[in-house]
């Protein structure tokens, strides 16, 4: 490619998302490659391949469901079901900001030689992250048959609350990897957050066991609404909470703005850094 053509953004270059978007767009074959790479590469030389997709949510199910629905005797009906969503959705989250603090130091070597927009690294994890998500979906649904679980037409919301979650997970990851790169130490720190995280985000449990006094602290935490918003749909097959829905979106579409301006800014010191 002709270096004449490449447009280098720093922290002077004014903050414009078509310009980000219409980069990222020069390179949309290059995303789709690394998307692919991402996949062929997670599951090389495994032999159980793709089967690790179900296997490793089945390990959690298994544990939290013999001890919560035999042990402490939970009320929660269809708990299978109840718990596989909660574990999915966070599963799909975790998995991917995991990777977000040390995403360019473990790409320095890949960036350095190869120049393209370096968002592209978060969007072809992020797509990755979907597929395998979408994949261990499969299993939620034949468990809903054997379970006998309600299947409606608002299963058809799922792909919108994909999108959102990875819009929300892609916001995160912009502000993690650049704050990553220079705070070498956050990655233990975002790793005992969403530890702590866990048990104030309703997977195990149901939120309306909580007190209505502090309920909306609960639904206040994008995590929560996430989990919420997916039980809505493929666990009570319902249409989802429409105020929690529009907190959601609005909370994403803000934190997003926030993200990118992060990013932007800090782009050039990430780039001198890795």
């Amino acid at each position: 490619m002709n270096k004449s053509n490449i447009t280098t953004r720093t922290s002077q270059t004014p903050f414009n998302l078509f310009q980000i978007y219409a980069d990222i767009w020069k390179y949309r074959s290059f995303l789709l490659n690394l998307s692919n790479r991402e996949i062929e590469i997670r599951y090389k030389g495994s032999f159980l391949g793709i089967i690790w997709n179900f296997l490793n949510p089945l390990l959690s199910l298994t544990i939290y469901f013999l001890v919560f629905s035999r042990v402490t005797k939970t009320e929660i009906p269809n708990y299978l079901v109840f718990l596989f969503v909660g574990i999915n959705c966070w599963n799909f989250s975790t998995q991917i900001l995991a990777r977000a603090c040390d995403l360019f130091q473990a790409n320095g070597g890949f960036l350095s030689k190869v120049y393209f927009p370096q968002e592209i690294l978060i969007i072809s994890m992020i797509l990755s992250g979907a597929v395998n998500y979408l994949i261990s979906f499969g299993l939620i649904f034949v468990l809903m048959l054997i379970t006998k679980a309600p299947i409606t037409f608002n299963l058809l919301w799922f792909p919108v609350l994909i999108i959102l979650q990875s819009v929300f997970l892609y916001a995160t990851c912009l502000f993690l990897s650049s704050i990553g790169a220079i705070v070498r130490d956050l990655s233990y720190i975002v790793a005992t957050l969403l530890s702590l995280l866990f048990f104030v985000t309703p997977i195990i449990y149901s939120a309306e066991t909580i007190s209505k006094k502090y309920a909306w602290l609960l639904n206040a935490q994008p995590f929560a609404s996430l989990v919420s918003l997916s039980r809505d749909i493929i666990y009570a097959g319902t249409h989802p909470n429409w105020h929690l829905l529009l907190y959601f979106s609005l909370f994403t579409l803000i934190w997003y703005l926030i993200g990118h301006w992060t990013f932007n800014r800090l782009r050039y010191i990430v780039s001198d850094l890795i």
